[in-house]
């Protein structure tokens, strides 16, 4: 059904339902004003930076805080009334913190802004090609005493263990840890580190250690990955590359998220009010618009043309405006 709608509907008609089609643009006339609190986990400090900055140019607002915080914080002051955007890597949690929101009277609607996602690289000369979740786990946990990859199993190479990875405080390093060892920040500790904005020398630091292996952000990493190996990653279904598309369609799993702005539905349109009258309606729309742009400007991967209208159907049923 959500097909046919979406393929039923032209640019022109999402113009006039919300106000913009992907255009990096909100006319004046259409653009609500006003003060919209956001907070976010720091997969998203960067882009929600962006999205603030544009919604500031677009709007003339100049009283829309941005807070940096955890999903959990995020998610409990969005459910408490306390901000308006949470912006997160994680589904508000059904049975703790729903409740939450609908006793405050708040209907949390979700739209995805970007993706984000971890990629692991080796040196050639280790010619590992693939490798699963469980030797992933033995190999990078806290306490780990794997010295040398042929202790992960039969076929990989005797060479000792040189490993490489981002800084703990990364979005990625939380990715990475949560995913494949049960929980964000456990890690061991012996590997060298590398700052986002150093994806340059962190490819280059595999390429000249013939034991190398590391992960790091993808999109930061993207356009360096040719000097190296892409290591693909077996979560039980097969060993999955990351790519635009198996990042997008979600496959390349565990290893990559899907990054949420939750609002309160309540606040975008009421009975006598058109969803263009709303400051938190025409923030959402400013993401939107700029989700592409905000992503591949921040190191993350952007959501599709088609992932975007789907967003924007959806809010618009929720809203029964079909």
């Amino acid at each position: 059904m959500l097909k046919r709608l979406i393929s039923g509907l032209t640019c022109g008609a999402l113009v006039l339902l919300v106000g913009a089609c992907g255009y990096p643009t909100i006319p004046r006339s259409r653009a609500a004003s006003g003060r919209v609190a956001v907070e976010g986990s720091a997969a998203l400090a960067a882009f929600n930076l962006r999205a603030v900055r544009t919604f500031r140019e677009q709007t003339g607002d100049t009283d829309t805080p941005l807070t940096l915080g955890s999903n959990s914080s995020a998610i409990e002051n969005f459910c408490n009334g306390e901000i308006d955007v949470a912006a997160v890597s994680r589904e508000i949690n059904q049975t703790t913190e729903a409740p939450l929101c609908s006793k405050n009277g708040i209907t949390p609607q979700r739209v995805l802004v970007a993706h984000e996602a971890a990629v692991v690289i080796a040196n050639k000369a280790l010619a590992i090609d693939c490798l699963t979740t469980a030797q992933l786990r033995q190999l990078w946990r806290k306490g780990s005493k794997i010295t040398s990859y042929n202790q992960l199993g039969s076929g990989l190479p005797a060479a000792k263990v040189s490993l490489f990875g981002p800084t703990t405080t990364s979005g990625v390093f939380d990715l990475f840890t949560a995913a494949i060892n049960g929980q964000s920040g456990n890690s061991r500790s012996d590997y060298r580190t590398f700052l986002y904005q150093q994806a340059p020398a962190f490819s280059a630091a595999i390429a000249a250690d013939k034991s190398a292996l590391g992960y790091f952000d993808y999109g930061a990493a993207a356009d360096q990955l040719a000097s190296n190996s892409v290591v693909g990653v077996d979560g039980g279904d097969g060993c999955i590359k990351p790519s635009l598309a198996t990042i997008q369609n979600g496959s390349y799993s565990p290893l990559s998220l899907p990054l949420y702005y939750y609002f309160n539905l309540r606040q975008t349109a009421s009975d006598t009010q058109k969803i263009s009258d709303s400051a938190v309606a025409t923030f959402i729309e400013v993401t939107l618009a700029g989700a592409a742009t905000f992503s591949q400007a921040n190191s993350l991967v952007p959501v599709t043309p088609d992932q975007i209208t789907r967003q924007r159907v959806r809010w618009l049923q929720a809203l029964k405006r079909f």
